[in-house]
């Protein structure tokens, strides 16, 4: 039994990640990202916590430990993202009991590429570093391929963890850049705001409303046991549930307000998709009137505006470090050519002791989206 199961591992070990190659349409990259999670190594709480720190923990020899016991696990993830399907093969018909298990996991699956990746960059394997950085945009955009809004915001931390680990590495790491714009340019397109609306519209709301009709069907009555799960919030304290609570009386009440919060989804995507001054002017007072129009409103519509600023911080993030890419091989000049996806112009630039920083026109939680690239 030993010989079974070791010979495999070590043999796991010899292959090596490969550098901005293109993708391949055959196979699933779930499968591939399922065995990388399975092979994680068990953190002991001091080992979480040197994970959480970031780029601020000591690259120490309990990190040199923590990377050799993630080998194998990294070396499914980078298996994982040389192919271009990934199928998590989620069950929409659970509805709002939707499980979502593989996003935490991704997401320290993606921690400890970012640990590997600054040993990588530190140590002076610039490719293999950017491999790992690679490997984690696409490990993210997986995880946001399916239009779900907690998943969204798992993929966005994601990729800001791979900006992280690139940028203060790329001024060192200018003979590797070659082919990396390439390659983050080949990433899959993520879904928008109003995809992830219509998801939530068709069902979890759709799942709503088809299971309290159900259960009146089966037993008279016995909606009102499932409306109380489904709207009260006993983690905050029933609010906002508790006014949709007092609000809904009868079961004809209930499924009314309910199919009345499907235009509000409609009209909601639609305004998602306007540009990003008018949907921030205009998105306040839609929830005024949908509120006043509908005491689910509060409770069910969800905050749209929080997942749009992180989406436009993502977007920002991305497009300033592909331009960080282009000022490290042809200097400031090259900014010319790569405009502000939320300015009228051109990236600010400003030198820095060691490298630069460069700046965007959009502002996330009133300070200005940056990136700051090279090490003091």
């Amino acid at each position: 039994m030993r010989r079974l199961f070791v010979v495999p591992l070590v043999g796991l070990a010899l292959g090596a990640p490969a550098f901005a190659q293109a993708p391949k349409a055959d196979g699933n990259a779930a499968m591939k990202y399922w065995q990388a999670f399975g092979l994680m190594p068990n953190l002991t709480p001091e080992q979480e916590k040197l994970l959480r720190d970031g780029d601020k923990a000591p690259l120490d020899a309990a990190a040199g430990k923590l990377i050799e016991q993630s080998k194998n696990s990294l070396d499914y993830l980078h298996r994982g993202a040389r192919l271009t399907r990934c199928d998590w093969a989620l069950d929409y018909r659970d509805g709002i009991g939707l499980l979502l298990p593989h996003a935490a996991k991704a997401r320290t699956l993606a921690q400890l590429a970012a640990l590997r990746a600054r040993h990588e960059f530190e140590h002076g394997d610039a490719k293999a570093g950017l491999a790992d950085v690679l490997a984690m945009f696409t490990l993210a955009r997986h995880v946001e391929n399916e239009p779900v809004m907690i998943l969204q915001l798992v993929g966005y931390a994601i990729e800001g963890m791979a900006v992280q680990a690139a940028a203060p590495h790329l001024p060192a790491s200018k003979a590797a850049l070659a082919d990396v714009a390439a390659a983050l340019d080949r990433l899959p397109a993520s879904p928008t705001v109003a995809d992830m609306l219509k998801r939530e519209n068709e069902s979890f709301l759709g799942w709503t409303i088809r299971e309290l009709k159900a259960a009146e069907k089966a037993r008279p009555g016995s909606w009102a046991v499932l409306w109380k799960e489904l709207i009260a919030d006993p983690a905050e304290g029933g609010e906002p549930g508790a006014e949709a609570l007092k609000a809904v009386r009868s079961y004809d009440a209930a499924v009314k307000l309910s199919e009345g919060l499907i235009p509000m989804y409609d009209e909601l995507a639609k305004l998602s998709e306007l540009p990003p001054k008018e949907f921030d002017a205009k998105y306040p007072e839609f929830v005024k009137k949908a509120q006043a129009a509908n005491p689910l409103a509060r409770a069910v519509l969800p905050a749209v505006d929080k997942v749009t600023a992180a989406k436009r911080r993502t977007d920002a993030r991305l497009a300033l470090l592909k331009a960080a890419i282009a000022v490290v091989r042809g200097g400031p000049d090259a900014l010319k050519d790569r405009k502000d996806p939320f300015g009228a112009g051109p990236f600010g630039y400003r030198a820095t002791d060691g490298g630069f920083e460069l700046m965007s026109k959009l502002t996330y939680k009133d300070q200005p989206v940056t990136l700051a690239v090279g090490k003091k």
